[in-house]
This record gives C-alpha cells, structure tokens and sequence, in this order.
C-alpha cells in the first residue's frame, strides 16, 4: 500500500475541511499518541515473544550444539601432533606397515608356481 504525496495532501485537505483549523492540531496530538501507544504495544509484544519463544529455543539449540564441540575440540585435540614429533604422522606409519604386509602376502599368492595345496612333512 503505498500512498503518494498528492494523496495525503488530499485526506488532509479534507480532514481540514470537515473538522476545522481549531479541531486539526488537537486530531493530530491524539494521532500521535495513538501512534505512540501502538508502537510501545508492538514493542512488548515482541519483547514477550522473544522471551518466551526465542530464548528458550536459543539455549535449546546451544544444549543441543554443545556435543558437537566438546568432539571437535577433542578431535582438534586427536588430530594436533605432539611436540617434537617430524613430518611422518602416526598414521602415515601405521599405514606403511599394513601397505607393506599387504603386499607380503599378495607376494606370496601371485607367485608363478600353481597353487597347491600345503605340503606336510
């Protein structure tokens, strides 16, 4: 709803000429405070809402979220390595070592000979 220029000059022309130059400024103090009570009314209204519906669903969500940074702290925690430790992670290590037997034993079937079956002594 938008309102022109030209158009509020025309409702207070017509406010003028129905009620009077005496009756306007008195019509537009009891405007204003009207103005003023439905501001302070919305105010409260957002002010009640935010006090029983957002804040409790704030500190619900941060109840909720707070797992979910103790583990990323810890993990950050995990993750970080240790002082004085060089380039290979621990992980990088025991990666190596299962790659390593890994292909020991693809040594030991992909061999040339044909499978047979273990031989007893």
């Amino acid at each position: 709803m938008n309102i022109n220029f030209s158009e509020i000059l025309v409702i207070l022309g017509v406010t003028l000429l129905l009620f009077g130059p005496d009756k306007l400024p008195e019509m537009a103090r009891q405007f204003g405070k009207l103005a003023s009570e439905a501001r302070k009314a919305t105010n409260s209204i957002r002010r009640e809402f935010y006090n029983s519906v957002y804040q409790p669903a704030e500190e619900v969500r941060r109840e909720m979220l707070a797992p979910g940074e103790a583990l990323r702290s810890l993990r950050a925690q995990i993750m970080t390595p240790p002082e004085g430790s060089r380039g290979v992670s621990s992980r990088a290590a025991t990666a190596g070592s299962e790659t390593s037997a890994s292909a020991k034993q693809h040594d030991e079937t992909t061999s040339t000979e044909p499978n047979l079956p273990p031989q007893t002594p």
